[in-house]
């Protein structure tokens, strides 16, 4: 297990124990496990928040590789996921109490659905038992094809007769469980957007550019000169390609909280701040690809 803080600029520095101070940002590693995690503290900045995030990103890929899953949580609300792993590491003091409550419900519903329960052979049926051949078959039919010859793109998606395998993922967490998740309320819609146009305000914009557009949840928005979000009237139907802006996009704790379209001036580089917290795109498109594979 390693323990690493990071810094402002940045940096990491690696310490012996785990220590979940509220102005601090962790990145946890469970070399056991091959899991990552990004831990923010309540009361650290938002820019130090995607500083952890570029360097979590930066050091996944230098030493460990795709192979590892990342996952973020923030103080106060940390996955049953993070709760079981300070559970290995005897630091259950560490989180508050209705959190360890929370992640026990999680994880003994989860124990309740065994994801990786066989299903009965045939002949381990009971001769009462009024399931058919055909109805057992499809419900355990092995793969028709082989994987290895499988064109790529088939096999990566799970193309028909390779299903997915169920993994203890899709049932740890209890939105995995819910069948059909409810539509958020007014008032959820609210905080997503409070939340979304606060984070845009920490962050601020790049030196020698301006946003032009935002896109947060389906609504548009633009930034008036006094720093305000305005909801533009409902766009027009089309398709709109753009040459002239460099597109942003935020996300936070698996949320897209926002894409913004920025407008350059003649000559605007990122500062080296801004760099500090901007990964590449590429490095998402390649995590995509690899994790569904």
């Amino acid at each position: 297990m390693r323990y690493l803080e990071v810094q402002e600029d940045g940096s990491l520095i690696e310490t012996q124990e785990l220590d979940l101070g509220s102005t601090k940002v962790l990145i946890v590693v469970d070399e056991d496990d091959k899991r990552m995690w990004l831990w923010k503290g309540s009361e650290c900045p938002i820019r130090k928040k995607f500083i952890g995030s570029r360097a979590l990103s930066d050091l996944r890929k230098k030493e460990y590789g795709f192979a590892y899953v990342p996952q973020t949580c923030d103080q106060g609300d940390e996955t049953a996921e993070f709760v079981a792993m300070i559970k290995k590491i005897d630091k259950v003091d560490a989180v508050p109490s209705s959190v360890i409550s929370r992640a026990e419900e999680i994880i003994e519903r989860q124990s309740r659905i065994n994801v990786f329960e066989d299903v009965p052979r045939e002949e381990e049926i009971q001769p009462t038992t009024t399931v058919s051949r055909e109805d057992v078959s499809l419900k355990d039919r092995p793969a028709q094809v082989p994987e290895s010859q499988l064109p790529t793109h088939m096999a990566k998606m799970g193309a028909p007769g390779n299903r997915p395998m169920p993994t203890i993922l899709s049932a740890l967490e209890s939105d995995s469980i819910e069948i059909k998740k409810p539509e958020p309320t007014v008032e959820v819609k609210r905080n997503i957007l409070e939340q979304s146009i606060d984070i845009l305000r920490d962050l601020g914009t790049p030196k020698g550019f301006y946003r032009d557009l935002i896109i947060i949840g389906n609504k548009v928005y633009t930034e008036t000169y006094t720093g305000e979000f305005e909801e533009l009237d409902e766009p027009p139907e089309g398709i709109f390609f753009s040459s002239s802006h460099v597109p942003r996009m935020i996300c936070e704790n698996g949320l897209v909280r926002a894409i913004e379209f920025l407008k350059p001036e003649e000559g605007a580089e990122l500062s080296e701040e801004d760099e500090k917290i901007a990964q590449d795109i590429e490095d998402l498109l390649a995590m995509f690809e690899i994790e569904v594979g």
